[in-house]
């Protein structure tokens, strides 16, 4: 008796069996190729819905209706609507950056890519790049580039030769003119990620010539956003702030919040370069609060790396009144907890050191201390050993040496911090109001 053939397994053939001969794409029986069809309205209708979601920031909901469109293409053996849902899918792991998710998506799309190697959406395309520039390899960012642009050109074509009114670039119901402008786009992000810096800010001002005006969907936008960062980098803050500004527009009128909080970034990054810090950690924590999730992975690793930067940035003693922290140049955080008196003379004093450009030996008397920390006129009495307390306990927390102080120092009949001290207050300031009053910040005062 003849022993049954085991059956094959080549993933490529696998892949294939989930789809009918006749589905988008394959080969017809005199061999001929069929250009693949859109997706279906079912599933092109949740690709659309996906596509909203992640320009509204909303991610996890995206990822959801991903699922469905995946879910619903499988069921109707869509392949361009299963390849173009795959390619989101991947996109939304990559911004979270679930290498295990990435990796699981991009081992399924490959082999429907090798099975049906002729009817790969040029979405499918654009979505690889992304992932291999989120990856940090550029040369292979760009050959996807290269070969969507070649994908969205033989769509342009094939619907031309059969007399579609439109080619069918995927679920973002582009225009023909939108395909090729996403394409060139990405193109001079590569030669930006690369530093070709010159050559990708005459690549984004040609394509603004071109494609600038056209209402085409976050052309624009990225355009603007890009030109900004290259002018950021060549130190020209006053265009760079320029070109972020018109991003700003662009994004906003576009709803599109997703890459608007890529110009606050930017915004960001100049204020430190400006040495403004405080607007700078603005910025940050208006990012922070939008995209708080573990889906937002890159975004949130950016702006991790721009803090340090930040925090280490010209400046000898940081002071956060909203999250109770002190900062020194030689030491890590120090969190002050709820002991609100160390930080109000923290804050007196920096206050007068802003001051002294035009009085540097100017410091705060014991005086003048104790009425903006307790709203109490002084007495010596019942306050010096108070005060002097709770100086020692702040000198214990910042001095390298508590024994030759670098930050705190006497001064005639109070205290100073060092002139030419580099100090950056974050927060709201509390002078003149009587919030401490409530907080029981008697207790602990020894």
């Amino acid at each position: 008796m003849a022993k049954r053939k085991p059956p094959s397994r080549n993933p490529s053939k696998i892949v294939s069996k989930n789809f009918s001969k006749k589905s988008p794409g394959s080969q017809g029986s005199a061999g001929e190729s069929v250009s693949a069809r859109p997706a279906s309205k079912n599933v092109l209708s949740w690709l659309q819905i996906a596509q909203l979601r992640y320009e509204k920031c909303e991610l996890k909901e995206s990822q959801a209706a991903f699922t469905m469109a995946l879910r619903q293409a499988k069921c109707c053996k869509d392949l361009s609507g299963t390849m173009e849902a795959l390619s989101g899918l991947l996109r939304v792991a990559g911004e979270a950056l679930d290498e295990k998710a990435i990796t699981s998506l991009e081992e399924e799309l490959d082999q429907l890519m090798a099975a049906h190697h002729r009817d790969v959406p040029p979405l499918v395309w654009h979505c690889k790049g992304a992932i291999a520039r989120h990856r940090n390899q550029p040369l292979l960012a760009q050959r996807y580039f290269h070969r969507y642009l070649r994908a969205v050109r033989r769509s342009i074509g094939g619907a031309v030769a059969s007399g579609d009114a439109y080619s069918h670039l995927g679920f973002h119901q582009m225009s023909d003119e939108e395909g090729l402008a996403r394409g060139w786009l990405m193109l001079a992000v590569i030669l930006s990620h690369r530093q070709r810096v010159g050559r990708a800010t005459w690549l984004a001002h040609e394509l603004l010539k071109r494609y600038g005006g056209r209402n085409l969907k976050g052309i624009e936008g990225m355009l603007q956003l890009l030109l900004g960062n290259l002018m950021e980098r060549e130190r020209r803050y006053d265009e760079a702030l320029r070109w972020y500004q018109r991003a700003h527009g662009s994004f906003l009128a576009e709803h599109n919040w997703y890459y608007h909080l890529y110009v606050l970034y930017g915004y960001a990054r100049l204020a430190r370069q400006q040495q403004n810090y405080a607007q700078a950690y603005w910025y940050l924590d208006l990012i922070d609060k939008a995209a708080s999730g573990p889906e937002f992975g890159i975004l949130r690793r950016e702006i991790a790396t721009e803090r340090g930067r930040l925090e280490q940035d010209a400046v000898d003693l940081l002071i956060d009144s909203r999250q109770c922290l002190i900062r020194t140049r030689e030491g890590g955080a120090v969190s002050l907890r709820k002991q609100y008196v160390l930080l109000y003379i923290l804050e007196a004093l920096s206050q007068a050191h802003d001051r002294m450009e035009h009085h540097r030996e100017r410091g705060l008397s014991k005086a003048e201390i104790i009425e903006y920390v307790w709203k109490e006129s002084y007495r010596p009495e019942a306050h010096d050993n108070k005060l002097y307390y709770n100086i020692n306990r702040l000198r214990k927390l910042i001095e390298p040496d508590i024994k030759n102080p670098q930050y705190l120092l006497n001064w005639k009949e109070g205290y100073r911090l060092a002139p030419g001290l580099r100090i950056q207050f974050i927060g709201a300031r509390r002078s003149g109001d009587r919030k401490f009053e409530a907080m029981g910040l008697e207790e602990g005062l020894g």
